[in-house]
């Protein structure tokens, strides 16, 4: 991976490479010996530039670096008291490989509940998933910046009635009467090609064909490839 300098240089680019073909031009100039004192004090000044152009970006990238090395890794979001982005979806990667490797269903959700969503709305939909959702290795957490997400380990067939109960109650206990949820929800089995790509790839077109029509639930599941029940499960009620 490239260092945090090469990346703000090549940013400028243009600029650095506008200055260097400006310096090479006139150094050619001053080689020909078809110089006056304007050419030497432009060629002066090019150097001068080039070298506080270098000197800027070598700095902010180390302060950038230092900063970002300091910064604490965070697991939750201190506004609503579920998982950040960044660690939903690392827990989401982990949850795919331990899926296969324990060979168990993996259920993941996505709920939109569209651009405008006040604050109380979307706590009351975060108060109604965490009381569903509460068995040990279950996690809520921001999908994106606007959708929420659910990763359910060792899920089996009442994943689809959970689901539902899941929106119907957040419709429920929703004060606003008005609000709009499009949850999408799909159940993996153990494949090798479980992942994190995969599984965000195929609920990203999901959530996408599912706003195009009208809220409510989107629920699928890949075939089961065993008949085995996994020893922790939800039940239906």
């Amino acid at each position: 991976m490239d260092s945090m300098f090469v990346q703000q240089l090549r940013r400028s680019r243009h600029l650095v490479v506008l200055l260097l073909l400006l310096n090479m031009l006139t150094l050619a100039l001053l080689a020909g010996g078809e110089y006056g004192a304007g050419v030497v004090a432009l060629q002066l000044v090019l150097l001068i530039g080039t070298a506080a152009l270098l000197f800027m970006l070598r700095n902010r990238s180390m302060t950038a670096a230092v900063t970002h090395a300091q910064e604490p890794v965070l697991a939750l979001d201190p506004n609503t008291g579920i998982a950040t982005e960044n660690w939903f979806r690392h827990m989401l990667a982990l949850e795919c490989r331990r899926a296969v490797r324990e060979f168990a269903p993996l259920t993941v959700m996505r709920i939109s509940l569209g651009e405008h969503t006040k604050r109380e709305h979307l706590l009351e939909v975060i108060r109604v998933l965490s009381e569903e959702l509460s068995r040990p290795g279950d996690l809520i957490g921001w999908e994106t910046d606007l959708d929420l997400g659910a990763v359910l380990p060792c899920t089996n067939e009442h994943a689809e009635q959970l689901t539902e109960r899941c929106y119907r109650h957040i419709r429920e206990h929703s004060s606003n009467p008005d609000l709009s949820v499009w949850l999408v929800a799909q159940t993996y089995q153990p494949r090798g090609d479980l992942n994190l790509s995969k599984v965000s790839q195929q609920l990203e077109q999901k959530m996408l064909e599912a706003r195009q029509e009208a809220p409510g639930v989107f629920y699928s599941a890949e075939a089961a490839t065993d008949p085995a029940t996994p020893s922790m499960t939800y039940t239906d009620g």
